[in-house]
């Protein structure tokens, strides 16, 4: 597993020289969506690792103790055994890479998994998710409760009132979106992101890498348009 990220000293002049052309990335999107798909066993191939990848998700204001727990099987067979079979992948432990839940509901998501005899870990959001607005004590206790109910990790939001009075110092993580908003992450939006991430990676030579997942993000991915 890699080391912890050491962040770096907030640079505001180099984040002020940062400029994004809408209209080029834009058209690199258009580029990368209008390329050909991989067939047959190569499209199956790479739709697993898609699973593989995905953090399976609930944060409804209704969660309860029973559709985490539907939640979590889903999570350790997300793919039909009968299907799995045909390729020959039944025994291969396919699964999603974690299980996402409010932290109210970190153990039952944990208790399910333990009794399914799953290493599955379980991530949270955390600190007032969505808006980010409760006063600080309040969101690092909800932290805290959180991992000790067996988070493994946990994503927080920033506090958005920060974010727009030009207060970066601290903010080091980088996410799409809630998910609560009627227009979230688009595939422009991921490009840039993908960027920031790699030139991250040129400015530090550290590479970004998802605890969970056991993954480096794929920074090298996203040529410059």
């Amino acid at each position: 597993m890699s080391a912890r990220n050491p962040g770096t000293v907030l640079d505001l002049k180099r984040i002020c020289k940062v400029r994004v052309n809408p209209q080029s990335v834009l058209k690199r999107a258009q580029q990368i969506q209008g390329q050909k798909t991989p067939k047959k066993q190569w499209q199956t191939a790479w739709l697993l690792k898609a699973v593989t990848c995905i953090d399976l998700t609930t944060l409804a204001g209704d969660d309860t103790p029973s559709n985490v727990h539907r939640l979590s099987m889903k999570a350790i067979q997300p793919v039909r055994y009968d299907l799995l079979k045909k390729i020959d992948m039944h025994d291969k432990g396919v699964t999603t890479a974690a299980v996402c839940v409010y932290p109210s509901r970190v153990a039952d998501a944990v208790k399910s998994l333990k009794a399914a005899n799953s290493s599955l870990p379980v991530a949270s959001v955390a600190t007032g998710f969505p808006a980010g607005q409760t006063p600080l004590e309040t969101r690092l206790q909800e932290v805290r409760m959180a991992v000790a109910d067996g988070a493994a990790e946990i994503d927080i939001v920033i506090n958005r009132t920060l974010a727009l009075t030009g207060q970066w110092e601290g903010s080091d993580f980088i996410k799409t979106s809630t998910g609560k908003e009627a227009v979230n992450a688009t595939y422009p939006v991921a490009i840039v992101m993908m960027r920031a991430i790699r030139d991250y990676f040129l400015y530090t030579g550290y590479k970004i890498y998802h605890q969970v997942t056991g993954q480096y993000a794929a920074y090298h991915e996203m040529p410059m348009a």
